[in-house]
């Protein structure tokens, strides 16, 4: 038979890692402007599981890049991206081996067939609302643009050919003429300072030798606004590092297209009873899923009780838990329905026992002189024994999480639940958090998160490390028992490092002994003055 074709090693684009060249070097590993929807059958349980691996890997994206990162920088965040997207099956690479080679064409095809499906159903999902469209669109296009770099440039090439882009490369030697006019490429080199290439390690910068020639109406104004590029006789000058900021923008305009196409058909999917209460479930939760290390449930050694109340609260209680306490407290108002349904299961899954809730509650409620111990009675206890599973279902109750915590409906007069991250105004959430005495910069980063992405959980985990030194947030923000047991590990490992350095410490010869005690914190103040009132 006839020869196998030569296969060679060389190294791929940035990104691409060992590659093959031979059949697949100019191979666009599966990336899609996504123009046509896949005509596949799926399980239900496949059409959901995909959906999840792709809404997971988004939001990884999402945690990562901070929401003014520029297209241009994606290549530095794709280490900490990689192991989300492989583990997704949501990336490929060149084959490195003959093995490799023969499984290719097989493991494109699956790989093809996963991504187009899972991007459809997400498109499905957020097309509904202008915050979740926007959030999918940029999300989507930082993916887009982490597979076109890990592209080798013959694969590039082809791409750009199939996307019907009006462009051609820019063929000629320095100082020659395209043909065209007195155009040489030393002198569009040097009106484009976007054209420098910096390899790190203070090495000089190298100027992009590779130029495409197209309309100066098909790319971004912007681009040529901030001298990305040059415009010569109507026509732009784009160097080879700013080509995908423009095949990044009509990705982008094609998907917010397609977008108010799949409203169109939002209502029948929704009706389908197979996938439709799967769709709601991402419309109301799917910019709320957090993805964070996994959360230790194991025993802390520490548990709420009536008398650390107080300390814990101010130490280890989430901003939702704790302002709804204090405001309880300080207008002498008892909670209405929804804050109390909040707080209640919180309290039992922090430690309380039914008689500690019991107790707790006739005492805060019966703050409000509209409460007294016969209608406490009367109108509270069968809650709290609901709860705990001695009335009703006998199941009891348990604590909600963030994403169900931050669906609560808004509030109205006289009330106090949800997340005070999403229900507090700028200035309401400045004055709160000023008020827990949390660092201006923590506050400012808060605000930052909140406005430009309405990441309420993320601003919870700012709260967190800012209470707690040194603690990176790692398990905090899906749930507010995790803040709490978090919290209580941290002070816990603190507290066992404090008596291990004191064991360990020998005291210097002829040194005074001096016996101390921990400085008061503010919330042992605060302890010992309820304990005194």
């Amino acid at each position: 038979g006839a020869p196998a074709p030569a296969r060679r090693r060389s190294s791929g684009a940035a990104g691409a890692g060992v590659a093959t060249a031979g059949p697949y070097a100019a191979d666009d590993l599966g990336l899609s402007m996504y123009a046509i929807s896949p005509d596949v059958e799926v399980s239900v349980r496949e059409f959901e599981e995909l959906a999840r691996d792709r809404l997971r890997v988004l939001h990884v994206f999402d945690r990562v890049c901070s929401y003014d990162t520029k297209l241009d920088n994606m290549s530095e965040f794709k280490p900490k991206l990689t192991k989300d997207l492989i583990d997704s099956q949501l990336m490929m690479n060149y084959p490195a081996t003959d093995t490799d080679m023969d499984t290719f064409d097989t493991r494109k095809a699956e790989f093809v067939r996963r991504d187009a499906v899972s991007h459809f159903v997400l498109r499905l999902a957020f097309c509904k609302t202008r915050d979740a469209r926007d959030w999918f669109l940029r999300q989507e296009q930082r993916l887009f643009v982490l597979r076109f770099e890990s592209l080798r440039p013959e694969a590039q090439e082809e791409f750009i050919k199939r996307s019907n882009l009006k462009c051609r490369k820019f063929e000629m030697n320095a100082g020659g003429a395209d043909g065209q006019g007195k155009v040489n490429l030393h002198e569009v080199q040097r009106a484009t300072p976007a054209a420098k290439i910096y390899r790190g390690d203070g090495a000089k910068p190298e100027w992009d030798s590779t130029f495409y020639i197209m309309p100066f109406y098909e790319v971004d104004p912007r681009l040529i606004a901030s001298r990305r590029l040059v415009v010569v006789n109507g026509n732009a000058y784009v160097p080879s590092i700013a080509l995908k900021l423009i095949l990044a923008k009509r990705f982008r305009d094609a998907l917010a297209a397609s977008l108010d196409v799949a409203f169109t058909g939002l209502p029948r999917a929704l009706t389908d009873p197979r996938i439709g209460g799967f769709l709601r479930d991402l419309q109301d939760y799917g910019l709320q899923l957090l993805v964070a290390k996994a959360a230790n449930n194991d025993d802390v050694g520490e548990q709420l009780t009536l008398d650390n109340f107080e300390e814990l609260m101010l130490r280890s209680f989430p901003p939702c838990m704790r302002r709804a306490v204090e405001r309880q407290r300080e207008t002498k108002k008892h909670l209405k329905h929804a804050g109390r349904l909040q707080l209640r299961p919180f309290l039992k899954e922090c430690g309380f026992t039914i008689d500690d809730s019991m107790k707790w509650w006739k005492q805060e409620l019966c703050r409000d002189q509209t409460v007294d111990a016969v209608s406490f009675e009367k109108n509270y206890t069968y809650d709290v024994e609901h709860t705990y599973g001695k009335k009703g279902h006998l199941q009891g109750q348990n604590s909600f999480g963030c994403p169900k915590i931050i669906g609560f409906p808004a509030e109205s007069a006289g009330q106090c639940h949800g997340c005070p991250f999403k229900n507090l105004d700028v200035p309401g959430l400045r004055q709160q958090m000023h008020k827990w005495k949390i660092p201006e910069r923590t506050v400012l980063e808060m605000e930052k998160l909140i406005n430009n992405g309405k990441h309420f959980q993320l601003a919870c985990v700012e709260y967190f490390k800012a209470l707690h030194t040194g603690h990176e947030g790692d398990g905090v923000g899906n749930s507010p028992g995790d803040f709490f047991r978090e919290s209580c590990r941290h002070y816990a490992r603190k507290k066992e490092q404090a008596g291990t350095t004191a064991t360990t410490s020998p005291a210097k010869p002829g040194a005074a002994t001096v016996i101390t005690t921990p400085a008061a914190t503010p919330a042992a103040v605060a302890a010992g003055s309820q304990g005194a009132a």
